[in-house]
């Protein structure tokens, strides 16, 4: 992808926050410029988890990072 007259490489990696993949993540963390967390805007309780994935995205990249936060499922007006 080019953005202005940089390329830019986009890899994402869905783990879904599980637990099995806690190992994985913190090494893609490591080496990325950018953090996408979204989470499910019907399950709020879940969304707390927010706070923890932004404080680990800052422990293993310090403030050298963008954090972009997504609310998907907003489509779904029948689950409101």
């Amino acid at each position: 992808m080019y953005l202005e007259d940089r390329t830019v490489r986009l890899r994402l990696w869905n783990t879904a926050g599980q637990e099995r993949f806690r190992s994985l993540i913190t090494s893609y963390i490591r080496d990325s410029s950018v953090a996408v967390i979204v989470y499910d805007v019907f399950h709020w309780l879940l969304s707390l988890n927010i706070t923890k994935w932004i404080e680990e995205v800052h422990i293993e990249r310090g403030s050298d990072v963008i954090i972009v936060v997504f609310g998907n499922k907003t489509d779904l007006v029948d689950k409101r």
